[in-house]
């Protein structure tokens, strides 16, 4: 006895016509004439009293009617209940992303442990590095993933990354397949110098007035953005290795070896409470793809 047939027989009972419970259950009138069969033949009883194109339920069938409603009911209500359960034990966590990295292959790591760890769910939040301790005490998120140590003792930070900053410039600025040579006083005559998007590359301001004198500047406090102006020709800027990879390979800018001073690194941290066992799996997987 199979549950279509159940649901076949019900819904002719109920309509008290074939066609019109085909078109109820979006399939053809024999397929209901088939269900109705093969399920008689199962119970060794006649269903239905058919008159030329008129059905009426015998009296096994009027009895067995509760009985398929109670069935069909019993089925439902054990989806809802499996769903219900099924719900209680998967793990659901939230990460916070620094704007830094949302452009990173760390989204795809993340992606790959949700398809390789199917009772996890996984939320992403884009929070800047600063705010971050706060949602992790509050337990609005679980892991964090940015810029700096943690300044709170209940917290633990380990540093998965250190990306040391690149001096990148529009393409026209440079040819590298016939090597010519770049020179700054021109480089940074000609461009301004997108700041205010990392802390790191703003300490290096000064040192490069002492250089430059003439120096502009133009404030931007989303990375994401000042990639796409340097892409786009409109000034240069100082950039950690790690989040300009794509468009390194793609070509879309070119990077300037920059020696006139030791230019700083950017140190990215996952951080965590160390007692919440649930986290342990993603952290393996971030900390063993991410790390290097």
């Amino acid at each position: 006895m199979e549950l279509k047939w159940i649901q076949s027989f019900v819904v002719a009972a109920e309509t008290g016509n074939f066609r019109e419970a085909a078109e109820k259950l979006f399939i053809s009138q024999p397929s209901i004439t088939v269900h109705i069969q093969l399920l008689e033949e199962s119970l060794q009883v006649k269903l239905f009293q058919r008159e030329h194109t008129k059905i009426r339920l015998s009296e096994e069938g009027k009895f067995f009617l509760k009985q398929a409603k109670g069935i069909l009911q019993q089925v439902e209500d054990s989806k809802r209940a499996t769903l219900f359960y099924a719900n209680q034990h998967r793990k659901n966590i939230t990460i916070a992303l620094s704007p830094l990295l949302v452009e990173t292959n760390l989204p795809h790591i993340i992606y790959q442990f949700l398809m390789e760890q199917k009772e996890y769910e996984i939320k992403i939040t884009v929070v800047d590095s600063e705010q971050m301790d706060e949602q992790l005490l509050a337990n609005q998120v679980h892991i964090g993933i940015g810029i700096g140590r943690s300044s709170q003792h209940l917290i633990h930070a380990e540093k998965i990354m250190s990306s040391p900053l690149q001096l990148v410039v529009p393409l026209d600025s440079y040819d590298d397949e016939t090597g010519e040579h770049y020179d700054y006083h021109l480089l940074f005559e000609k461009y301004p110098l997108f700041t205010g998007h990392l802390k790191e590359a703003t300490l290096i301001e000064p040192l490069l007035e002492k250089q430059f004198p003439f120096l502009r500047t133009m404030t931007i406090a989303q990375t994401y953005i000042v990639k796409h102006f340097v892409k786009d020709g409109l000034g240069m800027a100082f950039l950690p290795k790690s989040i300009i990879y794509k468009e390194m390979m793609e070509g879309r800018f070119n990077l300037i070896d920059f020696d006139l001073f030791e230019l700083p690194a950017i140190d990215i941290f996952m951080k965590y409470d160390k007692e919440n066992e649930q986290l342990l799996p993603l952290l393996k997987k971030i900390r063993d793809s991410y790390m290097y």
